[in-house]
């Protein structure tokens, strides 16, 4: 014995001795099992310090306290056996190795198996503690590795009275992968097996226990298809089937069998051709229940059934030979539906198989024509799943199929006209698109299409057909599928039929057609095979489809919107193609705007939100494909396209619609930079407005174009504010002595000789004034005159009937006065200026302004606002009229300055009495309904524009003593209810005006609180010799 080995001894003797005695007091309840779990401590420590040292002998004298101890294991707690346990694996592996012997092998195998499992006699087993099943399992694991399986015999083969010990001790292993309670316990079981399987190596053996364990496994396996098994045992389970289909039923051991069976020279197995058909029919049924996991999510998962489908074609060929299909399927499956890095090691592991079996091929050709054939059933189906499937099926199969350079003539021919078919149906099927209306201005898409910069939203076009959430993955699998295609001699089959039935089909045939075809041309366009089929290169000549296509797509978009015959996918449709043309060509595409330029802009007007940001994203990637910086250079650079066309529809008197919403998306997209160029058209517009002007809706969409005209014009006039704030007069203060004295010493000073007198002021006009002379018109500029036409033209349509038409007509009104003010600035320092263009306009407005807030063109206009609560549609028309034409008024105010004054002297009564009426109205509602929701009604929102008018009135125009009494009337009761912001600014302009008088005005307001009966009269105070007058409250 050497040194090493006796030193170990030594130490391990007292603890193995204690161990010992302490177990014996333990079976007679003479000590706690604590006092065992430290000497298991010590032993376990001592163990750990001299295995290099340990031997069978040595490990042979530490288990007979060990085997004390697993005597008496229905009494010992867990604690205690797990640490029992672990000391016996350490024996194992350090101690016995592989030099254990078959008799101590058995009985190891019978302990492990009771403690893991239960009793076999025991048909209701207690349930095992999870760390001593643990351990038991490991402990089980390290005796099969140590050769005891192959050991249960002689010459490698198992003795049959071992047989039932063995196959005890799998059933055992399998229930506890299949039933235990703990994942880490079921994976250890998986370990033992897998032992069990790689060191037992009589095959005889290992077939007797083959169905127990393909079923067990199977049971698991199918299970986790259906619950969420954790995927670490799903990959254990299927990599054990890998091994035990090499070990039992491999081609290398089943044919060598049935051969010698054949031949009568051997009779070692028992396997015959019998047992190999017998058998291959049920691994087939376990397979079929195995290989719905190629869908499960793990990685893991699909790695280890991609090594079993593997296995069994190449290891299995013949043995399995009814599997092979469902094999190759799988893989296929696998080679599509993983990420990106795993799917190419997949696909590159199945080329290799399908390159060195050309019988695969065969197969894969079978199942992608059944594939193909049930294509147009699956489409129309409710389940997304299936749907992905069969397109990821079919995309990876024609993949591995022009890989090897198959035939496919008749493949691809069936598949090009299901394909066909099933995107027809698919569309059909479809849930409907709910069309929403445009609900954003107009002048924000020009906003939008003006940046520098496009972002990338509006380079991308949003889905036409199959947009929602449950399609998005299908359409990925259709378009991955219809890029195979592309790079396949099918494309040619697929083009051919695309081109001769694109304007023979209707409805949802004809636009999946030219879906299919836009998503063939648009990925060939991405390559470089596909440039010189776009290009116009001397001697190349273009794709037949992408010919056709493009024309078609003209054809769809010459048609007007209102057209019903067309379906707004097909011209949503359409814009893409436009697009892709424009992208391949880039600025050679600039020609072919003279035809395609003016539908885009057609369509960008339209009603239907979705066909609008279709033509938005269209004309973002022409002006960018086309060298552009963005939208509103390219429409200004073709302007003289777009407004030859328009005006051949205006001079012909074409009424349709299509005119003026080009026109106006021209507006809207080019801002001022446009307008010197409408100078003929708006003279078009003017000639059908009287021509056509008993038709609301055709009058309402031209007034729009020009009220886009206005709005462009005013936001490049910068002294409209300017002119505002220059009108606005200082707030009223009394004369005073020492005012007049300053005033004479001033005119003192003056020189005495003057140049020419001042002119006393014009009289105002009792008429209206008439157009301006040429020279005053070609004073102003180019826009600044085409505003003052237009502004001008207004007043003749102010008495129509349309109530849509007239608001319009008011807006526009409101739009271009602060525009012609900044080009005419009056002020009343200088009074010449009133002899220019917008003081004589300002006077012809001026009546019909106040005629529409009265809705009467008598000399003393009268309210007409009925004084009911009700809110009728007729009221409420009139209300909005109202509203716009007080906007209008406010705006004239602030820009005609003092030449307004005496006409505001006249319109203040009749506008004091619109006031009361309007605020009785107001109070009526907030007793109804409440202060805050009488405050959104439209008689409030009246109210308050009244209020704003004659603030503007104070503000900009100025009011004689005479005014301010009905200024009092008006706006006093806006302190009491009005809002915050209003009657701070209120307060702000009557005290400007009279303080005195706004004192009095509170003052009247705090007695009427305190419930004063007679609040007209104030209480004289009383004082001897004076006599003080009445007081009356506003």
């Amino acid at each position: 014995m050497d040194d090493g080995r006796v030193k170990a001894f030594r130490m391990l003797k007292p603890s193995c001795v204690e161990l010992s005695q302490v177990a014996l007091r333990y079976k007679v309840n003479k000590t706690t099992a604590k006092d065992l779990l430290k000497h298991l401590e010590n032993l376990t420590e001592v163990l750990q310090t001299v295995h290099r040292s340990l031997d069978a002998k040595l490990a042979d004298y530490v288990f007979f306290p060990l085997s004390q101890l697993f005597g008496e294991s229905k009494k010992l707690p867990p604690r205690v056996l797990e640490r029992s346990l672990f000391c016996l694996r350490f024996l194992i592996l350090h101690g016995w190795r592989d030099r254990i012997s078959s008799e101590v092998g058995k009985q190891l195998l019978i302990l492990l198996a009771f403690l893991a499992g239960g009793s076999p006699a025991d048909p209701k087993p207690e349930q095992v503690d999870e760390d001593v099943a643990l351990n038991a399992f490991d402990c089980t694991t390290a005796l099969f590795k140590s050769s005891v399986a192959s050991s249960l015999g002689s010459h490698g083969t198992v003795n049959p009275e071992n047989i039932p010990l063995l196959g005890h001790a799998v059933t055992v292993i399998l229930e506890g992968i299949a039933n235990a309670s703990a994942t880490r316990v079921r994976l250890a079981a998986s370990r033992t097996l897998n032992a069990l399987i790689n060191n037992l190596d009589d095959e005889d053996a290992l077939e007797n226990f083959f169905p127990g364990i393909v079923s067990s496994l199977t049971k698991v396996l199918s299970a986790g298809t259906r619950t969420k098994a954790p995927y670490k045992l799903l990959e254990a389970c299927i990599r054990l089937l890998d091994q035990v289909f090499w070990k039992v039923i491999s081609d290398d051991r089943c044919l060598q069998a049935v051969v010698a069976s054949d031949s009568s020279k051997r009779v070692k197995s028992e396997k015959g051709r019998s047992w190999v058909e017998a058998t291959s029919g049920q691994v087939k049924q376990a397979l079929s229940s195995i290989v719905p996991l190629r869908y499960h999510d793990r990685l893991e998962v699909q790695d280890a059934l991609c090594s079993l489908c593997t296995s069994v074609l190449t290891n299995c060929r013949s043995t399995l030979a009814n599997c092979t299909a469902l094999m190759l399927e799988t893989l296929v499956v696998l080679s599509a539906n993983s990420t990106a890095p795993a799917s190419i090691r997949r696909l590159h592991q199945l080329q290799q198989l399908l390159a060195s079996d050309a019988g695969l091929l065969d197969v894969l050709k079978e199942a992608t024509y059944d594939w193909a054939q049930i294509l147009p059933r699956v489409i129309t189906s409710n389940d997304e799943t299936k749907r992905t499937k069969i397109l990821h099926q079919l995309s990876s199969a024609f993949r591995l199929l022009l890989a090897q350079n198959v035939d496919l003539k008749s493949l691809n021919d069936l598949t090009a006209g299901n394909l066909q078919s099933s995107i027809s149906l698919a569309i059909e099927a479809s849930a409907t698109r709910t069309i929403s209306a445009v609900s954003s201005n107009t002048a924000d898409v020009g906003q939008m299409l003006q940046s520098v910069a496009p972002s990338k939203d509006l380079l991308t076009f949003a889905p036409v057909i199959f947009d929602s959430t449950s399609e998005g993955s299908m359409v990925e699998s259709l378009q991955s599928l219809i890029r195979q295609f592309g790079n396949s001699a099918m494309s040619t089959t697929l083009k051919r039929n695309l081109t001769e039935s694109l304007k023979i089909e209707s409805d949802n045939g004809q636009i999946a057609n030219f879906w299919l075809a836009l998503q063939l041309l648009g990925n060939r366009s991405t390559q470089a095979l596909g440039t010189e089929e776009w290009l116009h290169l001397p001697g190349s000549s273009l794709d037949p489809l992408a010919e056709e296509t493009y024309v078609f797509s003209l054809e769809i978009l010459d048609k007007s919107t209102y057209d019903d015959t067309v379906d707004w996918r097909l011209q949503a449709l359409s814009l893409e193609v436009l697009a892709l043309q424009a992208r391949s060509q880039g600025t050679d595409f600039r020609p072919e705007l003279v035809d395609a330029l003016y539908p885009v802009l057609e369509r960008i007007g339209s009603s239907n939100a979705l066909l609008q940001q279709h033509a938005v994203t269209c004309l973002s990637i022409v002006s960018h494909a086309c060298g552009y910086s963005s939208a509103s250079e390219l429409v200004v650079d073709n302007a003289d396209y777009l407004v030859n066309a328009v005006a051949v529809k205006l001079n012909t008197f074409d009424i349709s619609p299509q005119a003026s919403q080009v026109m106006l998306m021209m507006v809207r997209l080019c801002g001022s930079a446009l307008i010197p160029y409408l100078d003929d058209l708006i003279e078009s517009i003017f000639a059908i407005l009287a021509c056509y002007h008993g038709y609301p809706r055709l009058v309402e969409s031209l007034f729009q174009v020009l009220q886009a005209v206005v709005e462009e014009d005013s936001k490049s006039s910068t002294g409209a504010i300017e002119a505002s704030v220059a009108n606005l007069r200082k707030p009223y203060k009394p004369t005073s002595v020492s005012d007049i004295i300053a005033r004479l010493d001033t005119m003192k000073t003056r020189p005495s000789s003057v140049s020419t007198p001042a002119s006393p002021p014009p009289s105002e006009p009792e008429s209206s004034p008439a157009f301006p002379s040429s020279k005053e018109a070609s004073s102003s500029s180019k826009p600044h005159a085409l505003v003052h036409t237009i502004t001008l033209q207004t007043i003749h349509h102010l008495s129509t009937p349309s109530f849509p038409l007239r608001r319009l007509l008011l807006n526009l009104i409101a739009s271009s006065l602060p525009a012609l003010a900044a080009q005419d600035p009056p002020t009343s320092d200088d009074e010449t200026n009133k002899e220019h263009q917008f003081l004589p306009l300002l006077a012809t407005l001026w009546p019909h302004i106040t005629r529409q807030i009265f809705l009467s063109s008598s000399p003393a206009p009268s309210s007409k606002i009925p004084s009911t609560t009700s809110s009728s549609p007729s009221m409420t028309q009139d209300l909005l009229i109202l509203l716009a034409a007080l906007a209008t008024l406010t705006t004239a105010l602030g820009t005609g300055g003092s030449f307004l004054l005496s006409r505001c002297e006249a319109l203040l009564p009749p506008l004091t009495h619109l006031a009361n009426t309007l605020q009785h109205l107001y109070a009526q509602e907030v007793k109804s309904l409440g202060p805050v929701r009488a405050q959104r009604g439209l008689k409030y929102k009246c109210w308050d524009a009244l209020l704003g008018s004659v603030v503007a009135m104070v503000q900009y125009v100025g009011i004689t003593r005479e005014m301010e009494k009905g200024v009092f009337e008006v706006l006093g009761e806006a302190l009491e209810l009005g809002d915050r912001m209003r009657k701070g600014e209120v307060w702000q302009v009557l005290e400007g005006v009279n303080p005195g008088t706004l004192w009095v005005l509170e003052e009247g307001r705090r007695w009427r609180e305190k419930g004063v009966e007679d609040e007209r009269i104030w209480e004289k105070p009383v004082v001897e010799g004076w006599e003080f007058g009445d007081v009356e409250f506003y």
